[in-house]
Parts: C-alpha cells; structure tokens; sequence
C-alpha cells in the first residue's frame, strides 16, 4: 500500500475525492480517521467524507489495490478474437487461437484509476510489427481501455489476444502481456499493480496442444520495468503513438506518499 497527497479545494467534498480512487463510503471514513490526515480535525472533531472545506487544504489517500484473475481459458477457433476467422473456412485459417483472460480489481468504480497493457509478441507473422507495445488497439491512446473523459474506469478488463496456428513445432506465436491497474494524480501515471501472463500457440487445431498457456502471475520489479520501457517507447502494435512524453512512474515503495 502507497499513499497519495490530494488538494482540496474549497467547496470541494473529502468523499467526492476519495471516490475517484474507487473508495466506497465505509472506506472513506476510515480514510477520515488515519494518523496521516489529523490535519483535518477541526475543534477536536474529525471531519466526514460529506464535509465540505472552509480553506484550500489537502487528504492523504491510501492506495491499496489487488488483482486477481477468474478467467484464464485457451480457445480455439475463436468467435471474438481481433479479426475472427473460423477453423475450416475459405482461405488461410488466420488468428484462430487465443487465450481468454479477465482481471478484476478490490476497489470501486473510479476516475483516478485506469487499465494499461504492454505486451512482447515474438514470432509474428506480421514482421513488420513492433515486437514490443503498448496494447492499445486502434484508438491510438496508451490505456488498455479508455472510458469516456470524466467516466470510471471498468472494474474488470479483458482480453482475447490470438494468432495463426503454428505451421510447424515451436513456430507460433509467443505472447507475454502485463496488465497494470494505473493510479493517475494530476499528470501522473503511477503503475500500481499488475498481473503478468502469456501463452504460446502450437500446431495442434485441439487443447491443450493448441495453445499452451503460462503461468499467470503478479508483476514482478523486473515485470513493472519493462512495460515502463515499452510505455515509454509510446507505440502500438500497428506502430501508431500512443503517448510517449506521459509522465509514468513505476510502483511506488510500501508507505510512501506522492504528491
């Protein structure tokens, strides 16, 4: 758990604040009462999340996320992939494996937080393709998914990446991603936790020979330092920007506060 420093203005409600990070009402008050905010005690009495401030002041919001995973599933012969293209059908049977992923997250609904993908895909039949990107599909934006401006993020994302068979053993495609759930304070965009999966596609049209999933798994030091070096590359898989210049910081250390 990190800490983050957030102005209030005048007028402005502490709970209104603390939702935007996906904290619900029991949450908040907790939030009232830590050590790091008795600066908010006016005469001796603790403020709630529903006041409203007398001067410019500032909440200190604790940012505790987990992520886990309920959806982890091979498929073949996919119906929602990128381009689906049936097993079977005229021509080349293109992009008809894949693997099924869902992440959610502890915390509500909120407009400070936001899903970011990187991936490295080796062995694409596109060699014209960037090995490493930002997944961000044709929206040319660096999040993952991208609500509308002033809209909570998803409390889930998901994903069915997929590829060609493989036209041989040891051929096809070999897709890592990391899913981070991002913080965002002002210009900020603080990676806060991810999960970190992948698989490989076989030359098999059956399971699980098809498609051999990897371990999924938290984000590593060394997870986290990679999607920052691919985020700070700023381009997707069709090498379209995605915003190289944002200002993207890797996870903070336990107990720290960023302002």
């Amino acid at each position: 758990m990190f800490y983050i420093r957030v102005v209030v203005e005048p007028g402005q409600r502490f709970g209104e604040i603390m939702s935007r990070y996906g904290l619900d009402s029991v949450k908040q008050n907790s939030v009232m009462g830590h050590k790091h905010n008795a600066h908010l005690r006016v005469n001796r009495t603790l403020l709630t999340p529903a006041n409203s401030t007398v001067r410019r002041t500032h909440i200190i919001v604790p940012i505790n996320i987990r992520l886990s995973i309920p959806e982890y599933r091979p498929v073949i012969d996919l119906v929602n992939g990128l381009r689906p293209h049936s097993v079977g059908a005229t021509g080349p049977a293109i992009l008809t494996h894949g693997l099924s992923i869902r992440i959610t997250r502890n915390l509500g609904r909120g407009i400070g937080l936001n899903w970011i993908q990187t991936v490295r895909k080796l062995n694409n039949p596109d060699k014209d393709a960037p090995v490493e990107f930002v997944d961000a599909g044709h929206n040319r934006r660096p999040f993952y998914i991208q609500p509308p401006t002033g809209q909570a993020a998803p409390a889930e994302t998901s994903d069915v990446p997929c590829g060609p068979i493989a036209t041989a053993p040891n051929t096809g495609i070999d897709f890592t991603a990391t899913t981070t759930l991002a913080v965002l304070v002002g210009d900020r965009i603080i990676l806060a936790a991810g999960k970190t999966w992948g698989y490989e596609i076989g030359a098999k049209m059956t399971l699980p020979l098809g498609v051999r999933e990897k371990p999924r798994r938290d984000a590593t030091t060394a997870d986290f330092d990679n999607q920052l070096h691919i985020l700070r590359k700023g381009v997707n898989q069709f090498g379209d920007p995605t915003g190289r210049g944002l200002n993207y910081l890797l996870p903070p250390s336990p107990g720290s506060i960023i302002s």
